[in-house]
């Protein structure tokens, strides 16, 4: 029946063979009883009050599902199931066509009581909650450590709900006396004791004072507290409770003995906008008797004495799933509470089942919707009309979709409009002005950022930190260590208000004065940014560039944004979205002339920095960089200078230019030093061994990638350099290591590197990470971790559009499709790329294609030779790649028949890597030569020269280029 319902009209009667008292939820039919299902048992007691008379089915609807929307086909079951309990020895329910249903049998009343009932509630069944168990037996250790309880909480959260819940669950230790007030109808605070009154049956006071002495005697056994009528037969004993196993033993403990006495428990529901009042009433009641405990609910507390609060928290919603797994595992997804209720109530409504299919629509609505129980039950209610995919496409306008509300509900709970409505009407013009100018504000927000945004116009800045304070006790926004936020209905719905005040370009200018304020402090207090790059502001700076660069908006003040919030676009890798809004940062820049040339300078970097990760072309990132550097340069500000000087290193690394790499890396440390950066010189140290490495010179590479990479704290500054420091150490580490013929420690720090970078959950780091990773796994044969890591990448790149990431995982997975053999389509855990995209003449093609990818793609398999790669070896410009390039041609020349050019070739290629400290490529080219000479007879020669490469191999016996040495061994000493 309903949440907290009026007593049935009836006690008990009797109709042919059968006895029915509603107040035990009982029905015996020759004294014996008859188990009956609780809607159907519902659907006979309100049939049976009405006997003889027709009860149309929209009542019956409404009576026994008030707290869901369900169609006509869910009531005619249950009449037919209780058809089938009440046999068919005689007639007993009719349908009477077009109309409803009738009870026809002969009904014997057995107790009848009248009862006036506008205010007066009674627990007599609490509702199937989901997701609150938790919490009700919470309020059940609550309640036994106050006598006075609220419950608070935003509207729509399930307040009502949940006290009915803790009322039944009590009510066994109250003697049955729990009585409920709703106090939505009551306009005037002085018919608060008349209504509290009624509830008990007494007689109806002059005032609140009276109210405490009438109910004072009544609770106390006293014959003058005794109300008119028989107030101790209406307040009957009731079943128990639904949800949990018993009343809590500590509360018992802590109730006074009821005897002579009476204990009760009184709800007030709904204190909101009778707050003083209600106050006052409950502490004069609580002072002047001892027997009874009050639960209220309310959106804000009763500020009375001895008086408990609990905020009572939305249900629990999925989080947003990683990016490796985009549709969410269903098993997962049905254990969040805000699952289950949408669930439910959608499929009473249209038969909807959850599935993989709408799996990521039901977890998108349940984020979206804060896992507020209206929201959801509206949304569900919506579901079968437009479809869950749809439904969640269609939340952006929430106060148009979640409209219709259960016929039962109280009208402010009709629609989420309604809801917000109430709530905002008990707020002071102050408060109001403040609610609204803070939904500017995406995400969470400080109180200094609360009086930025809201202070002015009228509301005083000093006071804001009070009205927010008011803002939180009344439940419009919700607190969480010191950080504020409104709830994405809340914010909508003050969004609206701001647009309605004509307020939101003066609140949408301070907000974004106050982000640059705030990242122009994080620019030099390292508290500061780690702070912003810990609570993920993104959504905040975005918003507020978005309103610079628009109508009416302030282009310069955005232009500034955009440069000092770098550090945040890195951190999450946004790096295209950050590109689109660098463009008019830097139109902005250039029409201020000399004045702007530090913003330039900073904008030049970040373009830089972007184009990096998500553009083919070269010429654009070399130039911002270069623009950058010279701008830093001409300034004297070193900071910029050697960010700046990074982004050229790193274009030079990616274009093959070795040399060029090497110098940069030199002038990085003193540069670096003057700037205050890397004062460690850790990041130097790193910048110096990928110079070396891919110079060829590994023993260097070596000593500072080992001098890199021991260092146990995370180097700062990783928002400047891109990378994540100890991902990066780690990464070039692991290619040194397999080089020197270490590849079982190469592997171990590889895997290192990218579990790191998984950690952090920082694309860009990670993509880095697998891009070293993936050689080190195919040139060591391990195809399984080839596959998952060139997959991983492949997918992030996708998912955050890095251009250039993207086009090195086409690469890796064209080296596993040859050395897979298919004809067709990739090896198993490849990305979806065409055959056509593993030719190597299309990937040289390829506008990212850069000189270190010529020089990358002949080690990864040698099928993916061109002659551009080899063009690069020939002249002197593939540096550490050099011996593989010149072995493989060698190989090429065996197969033409020209074996003398071969011999030479390749032995060119093992003296130069014996030179580069490249013991992993020796063993390839001895490998090679020793089959070309014992091909020739010279099988002695041959071994004379792989045998003591395979000697100086301390580990990795196993990997594919060791197995296949010692093979070759064998045959030249056969």
């Amino acid at each position: 029946m309903d949440r907290l319902q009026w007593r049935p009209p009836i006690d008990e009667v009797a109709f042919g063979a059968f006895r029915l008292v509603p107040h035990e939820r009982a029905l015996y039919r020759h004294g014996v009883p008859v188990r009956l299902a609780g809607r159907a048992f519902d659907l006979l007691v309100a049939l049976v009050a009405r006997a003889g008379t027709v009860v149309g089915k929209e009542e019956l609807i409404a009576c026994v599902w008030p707290r869901s929307v369900v169609e006509e086909g869910n009531l005619r079951v249950h009449i037919a199931t209780l058809r089938k309990v009440l046999g068919n020895d005689q007639p007993y329910v009719e349908n009477v066509v077009g109309r409803g249903y009738s009870f026809v049998a002969p009904v014997r009343r057995l107790a009848v009581e009248a009862i006036a009932p506008p205010l007066v509630q009674q627990v007599v069944q609490p509702p199937r909650l989901v997701g609150r168990a938790q919490v009700v037996d919470q309020l059940v250790a609550e309640l036994a450590a106050t006598r006075l309880l609220t419950i608070a909480g935003p509207g729509g959260m399930g307040k009502t709900s949940v006290a009915q819940a803790l009322a039944a669950r009590v009510a066994p230790l109250f003697g049955g006396r729990v009585i409920s007030v709703d106090l939505a109808p009551l306009a005037d605070p002085a018919l608060l004791p008349g209504a509290v009154a009624q509830a008990f049956g007494l007689a109806a006071p002059l005032s609140a004072a009276q109210l405490t002495k009438q109910l004072s005697e009544y609770l106390s056994g006293q014959p003058s507290g005794q109300p008119s009528g028989q107030p101790s037969e209406q307040l009957r004993e009731q079943p128990g409770a639904q949800l949990g196993d018993s009343p809590s033993p500590a509360l018992a403990d802590a109730l006074p003995p009821a005897s002579p006495g009476r204990r009760a428990l009184l709800v007030l529901d709904g204190c909101e906008h009778l707050i003083d009042a209600a106050a006052a009433l409950a502490g004069a009641l609580l002072r002047h008797t001892t027997q009874l405990r009050i639960v209220a609910t309310s959106r804000e507390p009763l500020r009375s004495g001895g008086e408990r609060v609990f905020r009572l928290p939305p249900l629990a919603v999925p989080t947003p799933p990683p990016s490796h797994a985009p549709v969410p595992d269903l098993a997962e997804l049905r254990a969040f509470p805000s699952v289950q209720l949408f669930v439910e109530r959608a499929s009473a409504d249209g038969g909807f089942v959850l599935d993989a299919g709408n799996a990521a629509a039901v977890a998108e609505i349940c984020r979206r919707l804060d896992g507020i129980p209206l929201a959801l039950e509206l949304a569900a209610g919506r579901a079968a009309f437009f479809g869950v995919h749809e439904l969640a496409r269609r939340l952006s306008d929430c106060f148009a979709v979640l409209t219709r509300g259960r016929r039962t509900a109280l009208p402010r709970h009709q629609t989420l409009r309604a809801t917000l409505d109430w709530s905002h009407a008990l707020l002071a013009p102050a408060e109001q002005a403040v609610l609204r100018r803070l939904a500017v504000f995406r995400g969470a927000f400080t109180a200094d950022g609360a009086t930025a945004v809201a202070g002015g116009s009228g509301i005083d800045a000093q006071a804001v930190p009070g009205h927010l304070a008011q803002l939180v006790a009344k439940s419009m926004v919700s607190c969480d260590d010191a950080r504020y936020r409104l709830l994405d209905t809340t914010r909508a719905y003050a969004l609206e208000q701001l647009r309605g005040a004509s307020e939101e370009s003066a609140a949408s200018h301070g907000h974004l004065r106050y982000w640059c304020r705030l990242l122009a402090r994080a620019a030099t207090d390292t508290g500061v940014l780690e702070m912003m790059l810990h609570d993920l502001r993104l959504d905040d700076v975005r918003a507020a560039l978005d309103w610079a660069f628009g109508p009416g908006g302030a282009p310069l003040l955005g232009a500034e944004l955009a440069a000092a919030s770098a550090p945040l676009w890195y951190r999450h890798s946004m790096m295209d979205d950050y590109r689109a809004r660098l463009e008019p940062a830097l139109a902005c820049a250039a029409a201020a002339g000399a004045a702007g040339m530090p913003l330039a300078a900073a904008l030049h970097l970040a373009l830089g920095h972007t184009l990096l990760h998500v553009s083919a072309v070269a010429a654009p990132r070399a130039e911002a960089f270069g623009r950058a550097l010279a701008l830093a340069e001409r300034l004297g500000d070193h900071a910029t200078a050697v960010r700046a000087l990074w982004g050229c290193y790193a274009d030079a690394l990616l274009q093959g230019d070795y040399g060029r790499a090497l110098g940069l890396a030199y002038r990085f440390g003193p540069l670096a030093r003057a700037a205050g950066i890397d004062a460690d010189g850790h990041v130097g140290r790193r910048l110096l061994a990928r110079a070396r490495h891919y110079l060829g010179d590994q023993h260097a590479a070596r000593a500072h990638a080992d001098a890199a990479v021991h260092p146990a704290r995370r180097a700062r500054g990783a928002a400047g350099f891109q990378f994540d420091q100890r991902v990066s150490s780690l990464a070039i580490h692991g290619r040194v290591l397999w080089l020197q013929g270490l590849p079982e420690q190469a592997v171990l720090a590889a895997r290192e590197g990218v579990d790191e970078a998984l950690r952090l959950d920082h694309s860009v780091s990670l993509c880095f990470a697998l891009v070293l990773a993936v050689p080190v796994a195919l040139w060591s044969g391990d195809m399984a971790m080839a596959r998952h890591c060139s997959a991983m990448m492949a997918e992030r790149a996708g998912r955050d559009r890095l251009v250039h990431w993207s086009f090195w995982a086409q690469a890796f997975q064209a080296a596993l499709h040859r050395h897979a053999g298919a004809q067709a389509g990739g090896p198993p855990g490849t990305h979806a790329w065409p055959a056509a995209a593993f030719d190597a003449l299309t990937l040289v093609r390829h506008p990212s294609c850069t000189g270190l990818h010529l020089d990358m793609l002949p080690t990864l398999h040698a099928g993916l030779m061109t002659p551009a790669s080899l063009a690069r070896a020939v002249d002197g410009r593939a540096g550490w790649a050099a011996p593989e390039l010149l072995r493989c041609w060698g190989e090429q020349l065996v197969r033409v028949g020209a074996v003398a050019q071969a011999e030479r070739v390749v032995r060119q290629a093992l003296e130069l890597a014996h030179g580069q400290g490249a013991l992993a490529w020796e063993l390839r080219a001895g490998t090679t030569l020793a089959g070309l000479l014992a091909r020739c007879g010279r099988g002695r020669d041959g071994a004379a020269v792989l045998a003591p490469l395979l000697a100086r191999y301390r580990e990795g016996r196993s990997t594919r280029d060791v197995l296949s040495a010692l093979s070759c061994l064998e045959r030249c000493s056969a």
